[in-house]
Parts: C-alpha cells; sequence; structure tokens
C-alpha cells in the first residue's frame, strides 16, 4: 500500500514524530485510574517476589549476592519490567491489524514502524517516570545503597535503559507480525511475555540461573532489556564490559527493527480486514 499523500520531508517528519511524541504522553495522563491501578498491581506482585527471595536468604545465607543487593536488584528490575509492561506494543497493533485500522495507517505519510515506536517509547518512559516513586521508597529503606556504583555507570545505565526500550520495542514488532497469520494478539503477546520473563532476569539475576539456561539466554535479546541495564548501574559489569553491553543493545535494537521491517513487508501479504 502507498500513502494517498507525498511522503513528508525531513524536516516536517522530525517535527511530525516530535509532536505526536507529546501527544502521547499528554494522552497517557488521561487514564488515572489504569495507571494507578497498574501500578498498585506490580507493587504488589514484585512485594510477594522479596518475600518469596527473603524465605530463601533465611534458609541459605551463603549465596553469591548478597541479600540487600538482591532486593535492590529485584526493586530496580521491577521499575523497569513496569515501564517495559506499559509499550503493549502486541496488543496495540495487533488490535489494529484485527480490526483492519492498519490499512488507514498505511496510507497515511507517516513511517508505520516509526511511529508505533514513538507511541510504544512514550508509554514506556511514561511508566518508567512513574517508577522513580517506587525508587524513592527503596532509597527510604536501603539509603546510600541505592546509589549506582559510580557516576559512569548511572550515565551508562540510562543510556542502557533507553536501548532497552528500543530493543524491546523490536522484539514486540516482530513477534506481532504473527496477528496477519492469527488475527489475535492475544498469544502471541503471551508468548512473548513467557519468554520476556523467564530470560530477561526479571525475576532472578541471570547468574542465578543453570548453566544451560544462562547460555540460551545470553544468545536471545531479552536480558537486555532488564538484565543489562541493572548490572551496568550495580557496577557488576564495568568498563570494557559495560560498552560491550550497550554495543550488543544497539546491535540487537538495529538488528530487530530491520527483521521486523522485512517480516511485516511479506506479512502484509495476508492482510485480511475482519467484517468484510
Amino acid at each position: 500500500m502507498r500513502p494517498l499523500q507525498q511522503p513528508l520531508s525531513l524536516s516536517a517528519s522530525l517535527n511530525g514524530y516530535a509532536s505526536f511524541f507529546v501527544r502521547c504522553m499528554k494522552a497517557s495522563f488521561a487514564y488515572r485510574a489504569t495507571v494507578i491501578t497498574n501500578l498498585a498491581t506490580t507493587a504488589i506482585f514484585y512485594a510477594i517476589t522479596i518475600m518469596v527471595w527473603r524465605q530463601v536468604y533465611s534458609q541459605n545465607s551463603n549465596l553469591t549476592i548478597s541479600s540487600s543487593q538482591m532486593f535492590i536488584y529485584l526493586l530496580l528490575a521491577g521499575c523497569g519490567n513496569y515501564a517495559l509492561g506499559g509499550m503493549v506494543v502486541e496488543f496495540r497493533i495487533g488490535n489494529r491489524i484485527r480490526t483492519g485500522l492498519i490499512a488507514t495507517d498505511l496510507l497515511k505519510p507517516v513511517d508505520f514502524q516509526i511511529s508505533q515506536g514513538i507511541q510504544a517509547l512514550s508509554d514506556g518512559l511514561f511508566n518508567g517516570s512513574l517508577s522513580i516513586v517506587v525508587f524513592l521508597l527503596g532509597f527510604c529503606v536501603f539509603k546510600e545503597q541505592m546509589f549506582p556504583a559510580s557516576l559512569q555507570a548511572l550515565g551508562l545505565s540510562i543510556l542502557s535503559f533507553l536501548l532497552g526500550l528500543v530493543v524491546m520495542y523490536g522484539i514486540g514488532f516482530v513477534f506481532v507480525q504473527g496477528a496477519f497469520y492469527t488475527y489475535s494478539g492475544y498469544g502471541i503477546f503471551a508468548a512473548r511475555n513467557a519468554l520476556q520473563g523467564t530470560f530477561s532476569g526479571v525475576f532472578a539475576p541471570l547468574s542465578f540461573y543453570p548453566p544451560v539456561l544462562k547460555t540460551v539466554a545470553e544468545w536471545l535479546p531479552y536480558r537486555h532489556t532488564i538484565y543489562t541495564p541493572i548490572s551496568i548501574y550495580m557496577g557488576w559489569a564495568k568498563d570494557n564490559d559495560a560498552y560491550s553491553l550497550i554495543l550488543q543493545q544497539a546491535a540487537w535494537a538495529v538488528g530487530l527493527l530491520l527483521l521486523g521491517r522485512f517480516l511485516m513487508k511479506y506479512a502484509l501479504k495476508q492482510l485480511e480486514i475482519q467484517g468484510g
């Protein structure tokens, strides 16, 4: 499908994408009840996770990571996962495929992948900003232990977190291409969510994983959404190791976006608008 209008110039496109990003951020504030409910649910879920790990440490205190470091890791993982969870790429794009709205999207003089990515990133950053409240609560408990390992670690972890959002969007965009064949985004979301929960390090550091699962995680992009940014923040990955991880994130981000664009080119041939 070709746009009904001529493609916009580079400057016009950038201005349009910037305005769209601002509108998406403003729209996020309109759903206060949903935001508060999701935040409360996430807080309860991670409170239970921390209670489980407290029990583990009460029975075995000789683990490779101290209990305070583990609880800080879980708190940061919860904040990161809450930000990533707000992107809902598969549900939003999958719904547009199912209802046929994607047909009108493709006729607009803007790039579909970029425009959807901007909305996903704005949602992720909005949820990430709310996670600051959880971070401050953690600071009240762990005090200076919540600080990053160094100023360099802070700067690199912020960059790594932003790259993690792009990697997450790339993963979701690749998975959602299956909606052209299944006409539903639910199963796709469930599959991606299961892999994300298993290999991202959201429930435990990957260093705790059995060798086989740890090796699998190292060959998949999911660890770069949660484990990599936190490893850099906490100083587990320093200097060359930190730079290497960031380069890997950038490579995965570019590769996934290109793969998603390639898959969509062929998946569009399966487009069938339900309802006539």
